[in-house]
């Protein structure tokens, strides 16, 4: 293992993953569980979606291999995960590839000390890959409801180091109006939205102002988080009326078994730039003020062009727009908004004068690209990034966001961690990746 590192100020993750289970449903009120049974219910290890279309759930393990959704936890680094996926494995070895920690809060904790993060908001996956094709506004509203009760209490357990983002029934503006003062009310620091057209909704629409007029008046800061659009989510979108995002044009380009989704490499960046350029140039943000807004899950080394760019066509074409814009889009991004980064970003410790008052930290755990948090400082170190930028892009930032108090509950990245002895150490794989380089 590499020498061990120390931390002198308190981290803040982003943006981490839990994962959805069953017992969320058994919050549905009995009756409206015969609607949702129609809609969006589990079963088994499957979601059934719509009555008729079913897609495997983030906690299925009923087979051999690794769930991308919870195999990414303390000493799990990117080497290691590529190794454990060429490993022949038993379903019995399968499921220790599991981190307890996607699900259990009390496992999560003892994981935040390993990895280094003080605090967390925690974000879920299903909820924004099937759940926006349910088509009934009523039954996406009750699960919607019943996901961020069911997140909140699992966050209570350590309110001090887990908070909750909510989740927003977007087939209808009204509702998911709706749940956003229902969430604020409650302590939530965020609403989660996914900035993709899916079944007609894209949360840019005009229709969708009730929402943001909302926002504007609780404050809540909004995040807006990419997904991965594989193809076994088509068969959701209505007969005749096919749905694209950028990650879905991606997956036609190349045959699945060449590339397994594509759409997850390039899709989550390319819908984050799709929308903030709408954003921009549209006056949207200069209509809707009064929250501040994050983009999360898509990288942030290309935010600087796509300002660039933005800024370009504000000048070129002043006098052609529809909508009149008071300030360049670089301003208003810069003075209300943050993005998200993950530790192996290079581009963004060598640009940090550009970043360090809007780049928030993600670890992403517990998905197979994530990472810890001393593996960023230790990034940042070897790119010579001074402390207090350290401090704003590892957590101050994010904290000024959501209005969280900051607090220190680990300092020291630990030396060693318990693993089963068939699991590959660092030294292990990085010899091996070292010998492979050089017969290359």
């Amino acid at each position: 293992m590499t020498r061990s590192v120390a931390k002198s100020f308190p981290t803040f993750d982003c943006d981490a993953h839990v994962t959805e289970l069953p017992d969320i449903w058994d919050r549905i009120p009995a009756a409206d569980r015969e609607l949702v049974k129609q809609s969006y219910w589990p079963e088994g290890h499957q979601i059934i979606v719509n009555g008729e279309h079913a897609t495997r759930a983030i906690w299925d393990q009923s087979n051999h291999v690794i769930n991308s959704g919870e195999c990414a936890g303390p000493g799990a680094s990117k080497k290691i995960l590529r190794k454990l996926r060429s490993m022949p494995r038993t379903e019995a070895l399968a499921r220790q590839f599991y981190f307890p920690g996607a699900r259990d809060p009390h496992a999560r904790v003892q994981d935040l000390d390993l990895l280094g993060i003080d605090q967390v908001v925690v974000i879920p996956i299903m909820m924004f890959n099937h759940y926006p094709w349910v088509k009934n506004i009523h039954a996406a509203a009750i699960v919607a409801r019943a996901y961020n009760d069911w997140i909140q209490e699992w966050c209570s357990t350590y309110p001090d180091r887990l908070f909750p983002a909510a989740c927003l029934p977007l087939q209808s503006p009204e509702l998911a109006a709706h749940e956003v003062r229902r969430a604020a009310k409650r302590g939530f620091p965020l609403a989660m939205i996914r900035p993709t057209d899916q079944l007609g909704n894209y949360p840019n629409q005009a229709k969708f102002d009730p929402l943001w007029d909302t926002l504007t008046d609780t404050g809540m800061a909004v995040a807006i988080h990419s997904l991965a659009s594989p193809k076994r989510v088509w068969p959701l979108a209505p007969a005749g009326h096919p749905q694209w995002s950028p990650g879905m044009i991606l997956e036609e380009a190349i045959n699945a078994q060449q590339m397994r989704a594509l759409s997850q490499s390039m899709g989550f960046v390319f819908e984050a730039m799709t929308w903030l350029v709408n954003m921009l140039l549209s006056g949207f943000l200069e209509r809707h003020r009064g929250f501040s807004l994050a983009i999360m899950e898509s990288n942030a080394s290309w935010l600087p062009m796509t300002l660039e760019e933005c800024d370009r066509a504000y000048k070129l074409y002043y006098g052609e727009r529809t909508a009149p814009l008071e300030r360049m889009p670089s301003e208003t991004f810069l003075e209300r908004c943050f993005i998200a980064f993950e530790g192996d970003e290079t581009p963004v410790y060598r640009q940090y004068r550009y970043f360090e008052d809007i780049a928030i930290w993600s670890s992403d755990v517990y998905h197979h690209d994530g990472s810890d948090a001393w593996s960023a400082i230790r990034e940042m170190r070897r790119h010579r990034v001074p402390v207090g930028a350290q401090e704003k892009i590892m957590g101050a930032n994010a904290r000024r966001l959501y209005g969280i108090k900051p607090q220190t509950f680990t300092t020291t990245e630990p030396t060693s961690y318990s693993r089963p002895d068939w699991y590959p150490t660092s030294n292990q794989v990085d010899a091996e990746f070292a010998a492979l380089s050089h017969r290359s």
